[in-house]
């Protein structure tokens, strides 16, 4: 709905669907009997439906600037959800029958002046599940319960660049020269939704070796903190040439982006990681009309 040449509205309705399976077999030999118990019954899983409700508007601030927002709703049904099969060294795929996700988001971007260019983004959202999946022992089956967060999803993240360009003149050469730096911050998740039940960061291996009685108690804190990662390019564009150096991920942030426990926590703990600091060039040629 065009309010005026600056301020439309707009609404949207929408369904998603993502097909159902199979999951491989569960390494039955290496399964503890509880983990046996608990995860043997998952040998399929459904297709999963999703609706979402949007509303949001576009404008334009003063002819310079444009500033977009939108809030939404999705109603999820029959959610995929991952987890580690406990000390089976495998992992399993199941339903969980009511989830949600709200949120809203922005984007502002515009010229300061006609050199020098900004655009700000962000998003706020929460996404939990509305339903409790109980496992074939009567308990809660990886921290899937009613209230609980989803995993992968940060609750705030915002990001920024900026970008100002002016005209070089090098020797015979004339072009234009850039400067641009962009940011990007990320907050807190988790990995499977198991790591937000107490005592998720617990792990022991069972296992005897070397003088280790195996009930030794490894404490790993598996929510993964909130980072920021910037990054600086200059370039020189003449013609059909475009050269740049870069340094992405400028303060050399260690983020970890997700946590990997193999057998469930009784072999190998880790996180994963981002790229380190990088300094680089590139250089562009661009062909035909």
């Amino acid at each position: 709905y065009e309010v005026s040449e600056d301020v439309t509205f707009n609404a949207q309705i929408s369904q998603g669907f993502r097909l159902g399976g199979v999951n491989d077999p569960l390494n039955t030999g290496l399964c503890s009997a509880a983990d046996l118990e608990t995860f043997g019954g998952f040998q399929s899983y459904g297709d999963e439906k999703l609706w979402n409700y949007e509303v949001g508007f576009k404008s334009r601030l003063g002819g310079a600037f444009t500033f977009n927002a939108a809030a939404f709703y999705a109603d999820i049904d029959d959610l995929q959800v991952t987890l580690d099969a406990g000390s089976c060294s495998s992992r399993i795929s199941f339903n969980v029958p009511d989830s949600h996700s709200t949120g809203a988001e922005f984007e502002l971007a515009g010229n300061i002046t006609d050199a020098f260019a900004v655009t700000v983004a962000g998003s706020i959202i929460s996404s939990e599940f509305d339903s409790t999946v109980i496992d074939d022992t009567g308990g809660i089956l990886g921290g899937v319960e009613n209230g609980n967060r989803l995993a992968s999803v940060p609750e705030f993240q915002i990001s920024a660049t900026a970008t100002y360009t002016f005209p070089l003149t090098i020797g015979s050469m004339q072009g234009d020269a850039y400067l641009n730096a962009s940011f990007q911050h990320i907050g807190d998740r988790i990995t499977q939704p198991s790591d937000q039940v107490p005592g998720a960061g617990n792990f022991t291996s069972g296992l005897p070796f070397g003088g280790a009685t195996g009930d030794e108690v490894t404490s790993i804190d598996v929510i993964l903190n909130p980072y920021t990662i910037s990054n600086l390019r200059a370039g020189f564009m003449m013609d059909s040439w475009d050269v740049a150096v870069y340094v992405d991920n400028l303060a050399d942030e260690n983020a970890n982006t997700s946590f990997d426990r193999e057998r469930g926590g009784r072999a190998r703990l880790g996180y994963r990681t981002n790229q380190p600091r990088t300094v680089g060039l590139t250089v562009r040629k661009g062909f035909g009309n």
